[in-house]
C-alpha cells in the first residue's frame, strides 16, 4: 500500500494545518509504518490545540502490540516524560470494571441483576411503584436524570470554579438524602429513557460492598485488577500518587486557555470510586480489553462466563438520543453494561467508552471482528475522541479525512473562516472557528461583539447558518462562487472574503 502525506494550509487567516491522505487506500489492514507517518502528526496537532501535557496510546491486534507510544510530559514543571506505563485516572472507563464486578456477583448467585436496587440500599426513587433494577443502573436506563453528585465532588475538591449550586456531600447520609429528595425529577418509567447518570454507578459500588462484605476498592483489586496482572492499577489516588510514574493532572476552563497554575489531584473518594475512580496505565488497561475480547478468559483463568461477557456487549439501552456523530458516520449507538456500542462502524461493530474527570481522561475501544484494541489516556480535563477514531479508521485501511464528519467539518470551517469585507470596506467582519463552532466577530462599532453561527442542518459542509442578535434572528447564508470567491449575506450587506 502506498500512502503519501500532504500538508495543506487552507487559509492564511486560519493557521490550523490539516493533513490529507492521498493514495491507494483500501479495506486491507494498514501498514504500521505508514500508520505512524499519518497518525503521529495529528497527535501533535491535537496536543498543541488542546494544550495537552502528556498522552499515552496502546494498540493491539490479535493480542500482539502493534503500536505503543507516549507523548509529552506526565508532569510539566519537573519535565518528567510520559511513558506507556504512566498512571492516569481512567475516569468513566471505570464503569466497565464496576459492571464486571456486579456480573461476577450475579454469576455466583449473590445477587440478581434484575433485583430492585431498593432491596439492597436505602433508596426510594421509583416511578409509580415500578422499581429501578441493578441492570438498569448498569445501562443508564433507570429514567433517573443527573443529580450532579459527580460535579459536587469535582467542585468540593477544587477542580474548577462554577456557578452551579453545590450540595455538601460529606457522608453517605448526605448522599442518600440528596438522592431520595429527587423523587419529583423522575418523569419516565425505568427502561423508557436514557440518562447518563454517574450516581447510578456510585450505587452499584455500594451494592458490591454490601454483598461482598469488603470495600469496593478491595473487591476490584482482588477480583479484577490482580487476576488481570494490573498490579500498579488502583482505586485510591493516595496509593497511586507515590508511584514513580504517575501523571499529574491539569485542568483548563476552555479550549485554548492557559492551564491553572496549580496542578490538580485526581478525583478520589467514596462518591467517585465506582463511577470514575480507577487509576491505570494504557499497558495495564489493555489487559482488561483482552479479557473482554477473550470472552472473560485471561491467562487461562475464566474471570467471567462467556455468556455474561456477551451481555456486556449487547445493547440494553437503545433510547440514546440521536445526535450528530462527528466521528462515526451513519452508526447506530446503544449502551450495554458500562460500555457503548456502535453498529455499522465503517462495516464493523465497535465497543467503546470515554472518560473525563476534570484533570485526566481517556478512551478505550475494541473491534471484536478484528481482535483489535485501542487505549488512550491523557492528563488534561477533556479531549474529543478524534485520535481514537482516526487511529481505528486508518488501521481499517480507510481515509479519515474523506469519511469522518469531524474532518470534513474542520476542513469546511477552515475554508469559511477569515476576514470578510463589504463594498469598499464599509464594514469588516471576521469568521473564526472555536471549539467546533463558527463565530462572527463584529468590531465595527463602539463595542466589539461576537456571535455563534448555528448551522441550519447537520451536514458537514453546511452553508446555511443563523445567529441570535438583539432584536431577532439573522440568517447567515454562505455562497461558493464559480470564480472561487466566498461571500455571505449579513443583514443588508454582502460580505466578500478578503
Amino acid at each position: 500500500m502506498t500512502i503519501f502525506l500532504n500538508i495543506i494550509i487552507f487559509s492564511k487567516f486560519d493557521e490550523q494545518i490539516y493533513f490529507q491522505i492521498i493514495g491507494n487506500i483500501n479495506r486491507s489492514f494498514m501498514d504500521i509504518d505508514n500508520f505512524r507517518k499519518v497518525f503521529e502528526p495529528e497527535v501533535s496537532k491535537i496536543m498543541a490545540d488542546y494544550k495537552v501535557p502528556g498522552m499515552s496510546i496502546f494498540i493491539t491486534k490479535d493480542q500482539e502490540t502493534i503500536y505503543s507510544r507516549a507523548y509529552g510530559l506526565r508532569q510539566k514543571n519537573q519535565v518528567k516524560p510520559a511513558t506507556i506505563d504512566t498512571l492516569y485516572g481512567i475516569s468513566s472507563i471505570t464503569k466497565a470494571f464496576t459492571c464486571l464486578g456486579i456480573l461476577q456477583l450475579h454469576q455466583k448467585k449473590k445477587l440478581n441483576i434484575l433485583d430492585p436496587i431498593s432491596q439492597y440500599l436505602p433508596i426510594s426513587l421509583d416511578f409509580k411503584d415500578d422499581p429501578v433494577t441493578i441492570q438498569q443502573l448498569m445501562s443508564h436506563n433507570s429514567g433517573i436524570p443527573s443529580l450532579h453528585s459527580l460535579v459536587f465532588t469535582q467542585m468540593n475538591q477544587g477542580l474548577y470554579e462554577s456557578k452551579i449550586k453545590t450540595y455538601p456531600l460529606g457522608n453517605w447520609d448526605d448522599f442518600y438524602h440528596h438522592l431520595n429528595g429527587a423523587q419529583s425529577e423522575i418523569k419516565f418509567s425505568p427502561g423508557k429513557k436514557y440518562y447518563y447518570w454517574n450516581g447510578g454507578f456510585v450505587l452499584l459500588g455500594q451494592i458490591i460492598e454490601k454483598i461482598s462484605g469488603i470495600s469496593y476498592e478491595d473487591y476490584i483489586k482482588t477480583n479484577i485488577l490482580t487476576p488481570l496482572n494490573m498490579n500498579r492499577s488502583s482505586v485510591t489516588y493516595e496509593k497511586s500518587k507515590t508511584d514513580m510514574d504517575c501523571a499529574v493532572g491539569y485542568n483548563y476552563k476552555s479550549l485554548g486557555s492557559d492551564f491553572d497554575r496549580a496542578p490538580k489531584e485526581f478525583l478520589t473518594g467514596p462518591f467517585i470510586s465506582a463511577s470514575a475512580g480507577i487509576i491505570s496505565s494504557v499497558s495495564e488497561l489493555t489487559n482488561f480489553l483482552h479479557l473482554l475480547l477473550n470472552k472473560g478468559e485471561f491467562n487461562g483463568s475464566q474471570i467471567l462466563t462467556k455468556e455474561l461477557i456477551s451481555e456486556m456487549f449487547r445493547p440494553h439501552n437503545e433510547n440514546i438520543a440521536s445526535k450528530p456523530l462527528e466521528f462515526i458516520a451513519n452508526a447506530k449507538q446503544s449502551y450495554g453494561y458500562g460500555l457503548k456500542i456502535y453498529d455499522n462502524y465503517y462495516g464493523y461493530t465497535i465497543i467503546t467508552h470515554s472518560g473525563i474527570s476534570g484533570v485526566t481522561g481517556g478512551n478505550i475501544a475494541i473491534i471484536p471482528e478484528l481482535n483489535l484494541t485501542f487505549s488512550q489516556l491523557y492528563n488534561v480535563s477533556w479531549l474529543p475522541p478524534v485520535l481514537m477514531h482516526t487511529a481505528l479508521i486508518l488501521l481499517l485501511g480507510k481515509n479519515p479525512i474523506q469519511i469522518m464528519p469531524y474532518y470534513k467539518r474542520r476542513q469546511h470551517y477552515a475554508r469559511l473562516s477569515g476576514t470578510y469585507e463589504a463594498y469598499r470596506k464599509i464594514i469588516t467582519l471576521k469568521i473564526t472557528e472555536k471549539e467546533g463552532m463558527l463565530h462572527l466577530q463584529d468590531d465595527n462599532w463602539q463595542e466589539s461583539e461576537s456571535f455563534p453561527l448555528i448551522p441550519r442542518n447537520n451536514d458537514s459542509e453546511v452553508m446555511e447558518f443563523y445567529t441570535i442578535y438583539p432584536g431577532g434572528i439573522i440568517d447567515i447564508p454562505f455562497t461558493f462562487h464559480d470564480n472561487g470567491e466566498i461571500t455571505f449575506d449579513y443583514e443588508r450587506y454582502i460580505m466578500h472574503k478578503a
